[in-house]
C-alpha cells in the first residue's frame, strides 16, 4: 500500500540524507506525477527544521488541443499554490518538425529540457512517477525484443541521476492514495488508444492478465527485484571480462582477444558481443564468423582476425 512512510523509505534508495540533496520533479499532470508532487510535497513540510526542497517541470507538447493546456495548467496551479518554482517547456510547432519517431523524440526533447533545468538550477536529481505497471509494460517490450537479461530486470531505480521512487507501487495503489487524499489530476485519454505497443499492453494485455492471476503484479515485482539481483552480479561478470580481453583501446576503437573470449562460457560471449551493439542472429554468425568477415552495428564495424576482434568506432 502506498502511503507517505512506505514513499519516504523507497526514496532513500540513495544511501544518504534525502533532505541535504535538491530535486526536480518530473509532472506531466495526470494521476501518478500529480501524487509524486503531493509527496514530495508532504516530505517538505514534515520537517520542521529542514524542507524537502524540490522543483517542477512540465512539458506541452500541444499534440492535444485544449487538453494539453488544461494539463499545463493544473500542474502550474499547484506550483503556485504551494509556492514551487515552476518551469516550463512550451514546445513549438518548429521543434515538431525534427521529429520522425513520435516517443523517442518526446522522450529526448523532454530529458534534454529536465537535465538542462538540473545544471541551471544546480539540482541533483530527476524524479519520474514510473510505476510497477511502467515495470511490467516494459518487461514485455524487452521480452518481444530479445533483450538480455538487463532489459529485463526492471527500470533502474536510481540512474544517470534519475530517481523513480514509486516503481514499487501498482497504478491501482496511486489512484487509490489520489482518491484518499483528494489529489486533482487529469486523465491522458490519448492513453486509452491502441496506437503504440505499450498502450497496447496496457490496455489489452495486462488486464488479461490481472483478470486470470489477481496477484500478478505483486508476485511480478517480486521476480523483478530478484533479477535486479541476478543483473547486478551478471553485469559485474561481463565487465570483468571485458576488461579481461582488452588488448588496445584508443579514440577510434579497440581489439579484443578473440581466443580468450571464445573460451568462456556462451552466456558471457553473447552479452560481449551484445555491448557491441548486434542482437539476435547477428551475434551467433559474429561466433561462428571466419578469419576475414566483416560486421557492422549501429555503433560499431568489427573485423574478425585470426586471434582478435578489431573494433572500430562508426563514424556519426
Amino acid at each position: 500500500m502506498l502511503d507517505f512512510n512506505n514513499f519516504k523509505e523507497n526514496l532513500e534508495v540513495l544511501g544518504e540524507d534525502i533532505f541535504s540533496k535538491k530535486f526536480l520533479l518530473a509532472v506531466s499532470g495526470g494521476a501518478d506525477s500529480m501524487v509524486l508532487s503531493h509527496l514530495f510535497r508532504f516530505l517538505e513540510s514534515a520537517q520542521n527544521d529542514k524542507g524537502l526542497e524540490f522543483q517542477v517541470a512540465h512539458v506541452n507538447y500541444h499534440f492535444r488541443g485544449e487538453d494539453s493546456n488544461l494539463d499545463q495548467k493544473i500542474v502550474e496551479d499547484f506550483c503556485k499554490k504551494n509556492d514551487i518554482k515552476f518551469h516550463l517547456k512550451d514546445v513549438s510547432e518548429q521543434e515538431k518538425t525534427q521529429m520522425k519517431s513520435l516517443q523517442n523524440w518526446a522522450r529526448e526533447l523532454r530529458y534534454d529540457f529536465f537535465f538542462k533545468i538540473l545544471e541551471q538550477e544546480n539540482l541533483d536529481y530527476i524524479v519520474t512517477a514510473h510505476h510497477l505497471n511502467d515495470e511490467l509494460e516494459t518487461f514485455f517490450i524487452n521480452l518481444s525484443r530479445g533483450s538480455g537479461i538487463k532489459g529485463l530486470s526492471g527500470i533502474p531505480k536510481n540512474e544517470n541521476s534519475i530517481l523513480r521512487p514509486l516503481l514499487k507501487f501498482t497504478k491501482a495503489e496511486i489512484y487509490a492514495f489520489a482518491e484518499e487524499n483528494h489529489i486533482d489530476f487529469r486523465e491522458d485519454k490519448s492513453n486509452e488508444k491502441n496506437d503504440y505497443l505499450r498502450n497496447k499492453i496496457r490496455n489489452q494485455l495486462t488486464p488479461k492478465i490481472l483478470e486470470i492471476f489477481p496477484q500478478f503484479l505483486e508476485q511480478f515485482g517480486e521476480s523483478l527485484s530478484y533479477l535486479s539481483s541476478v543483473n547486478d552480479f551478471y553485469q559485474n561478470e561481463i565487465e570483468k571480462t571485458f576488461q579481461e580481453i582488452l588488448m588496445d583501446e584508443n579514440e577510434e576503437g579497440f581489439t579484443l582477444n578473440k581466443e580468450i573470449l571464445f573460451r568462456k562460457p556462451k552466456v558471457l560471449i553473447i552479452e560481449i558481443i551484445r555491448k557491441l551493439g548486434f542482437t539476435g542472429i547477428e551475434i551467433e554468425k559474429i561466433m561462428n564468423a571466419e578469419n576475414g568477415k566483416f560486421f557492422r552495428s549501429s555503433i560499431y564495424e568489427i573485423s574478425i582476425k585470426r586471434k582478435e576482434i578489431v573494433c572500430t568506432k562508426r563514424k556519426k
